[in-house]
């Protein structure tokens, strides 16, 4: 693995090189959390980037938009990515996707989540696509995977990333292995109290048994430990705009904040649509967190038209 990962590091160097200055930079402006002096940690949220070596124009939209991540005066935490980063799971999207990230995101601590697109669509070979992924990731992140879920904790907060465990498009199959995993990791973060982030591609009512049957059993879980503690979840696949109305969702017992596509284009000419570009940046206090919509590809905060509101959600701590 080592060898593989120099040669993976190299591949990724130059191509990168070249397609960042091929990209441009829209220079956007330099932007700070609400309250520098009071906000505990800070962390950004993308999803769904779709790269692939034949769409430049969507490679110039995700590595600017990562490059206004970079400009966050108090840096971030954690940069999360929710799956899909990559079209089809080939070498040349992955080399493309991470060699973006770990050059332009130099430093910061990157959490990526498996998406049906990072694994074939539904098409392919699942285990195959996965492996791979995880040699990514160990190769540019240092994250030795053997499963598609894991949790890292940030300033006693649990960030948990769920992903799912068959070759399909809409269906979140979880094992009983991940779900007793996810048991015991609440287990431990309710022994702190702080709040809990959950990150998945899919939202959380797409989970399905192993007949393929609907099931509460994620939502039910997650619930039970909302009840009593902070809990905060983090989805994609869906690639609905982020707008106040559609996107925070509180009606499963806990928090489901939906992220847009970041790379968005418009027709047979692959325009740059103006709902691309867009994630979430998320700002931890001490009695509030903080969910703000950000154009990161044009640097400025999302602003919601139909509501004459800023794209934001402010969540209450404590009692």
């Amino acid at each position: 693995m080592f060898f593989k990962s120099i040669f993976m590091k190299i591949a990724a160097f130059v191509i990168t090189a070249v397609m960042l200055i091929a990209a441009g930079n829209m220079n956007t402006q330099e932007y700070d959390v609400e309250s520098p002096e009071n906000c505990r940690f800070n962390f950004t949220v993308l999803s769904d980037c779709h790269i692939e070596g034949n769409n430049f124009p969507r490679y110039q939209v995700f590595v600017n938009s990562l490059r206004n991540v970079k400009k966050n005066k108090s840096g971030n935490d954690a940069v999360i990515f929710l799956g899909d980063s990559t079209m089809n799971g080939q070498n040349i999207e992955n080399l493309l996707f991470h060699g973006a990230v770990s050059w332009i995101l130099k430093g910061e601590k990157v959490l990526t989540v498996v998406g049906n697109h990072d694994t074939g669509n539904g098409q392919g070979d699942y285990e195959t696509l996965q492996n791979r992924w995880f040699d990514y990731t160990q190769a540019f992140f240092g994250r030795e995977l053997e499963h598609p879920y894991y949790y890292e904790v940030i300033d006693g907060c649990y960030f948990i990333v769920l992903g799912p465990e068959t070759q399909s498009v809409n269906d979140f199959y979880m094992t009983d292995e991940q779900y007793e995993w996810l048991e015991d990791v609440l287990a431990e973060a309710a022994k702190g109290d702080k709040p809990v982030f959950v990150f998945s591609h899919h939202p959380h009512d797409y989970a399905v048994d192993a007949d393929g049957n609907e099931t509460t059993r994620l939502i039910d879980m997650l619930a039970e430990y909302a009840a009593d503690h902070p809990l905060f979840s983090f989805v994609g696949h869906t690639h609905m705009p982020l707008y106040l109305f559609w996107s925070f969702h509180d009606d499963l017992g806990y928090p489901e904040i939906y992220l847009p596509r970041l790379t968005h284009l418009a027709g047979e000419d692959r325009e740059i649509y103006k709902e691309s570009g867009i994630g979430i940046e998320v700002e931890v206090y001490d009695n509030e967190i903080l969910v703000r919509g950000r154009d990161f590809y044009r640097g400025e905060w999302r602003y919601d038209t139909a509501d004459d509101a800023f794209c934001e959600m402010r969540y209450p701590l404590g009692s």
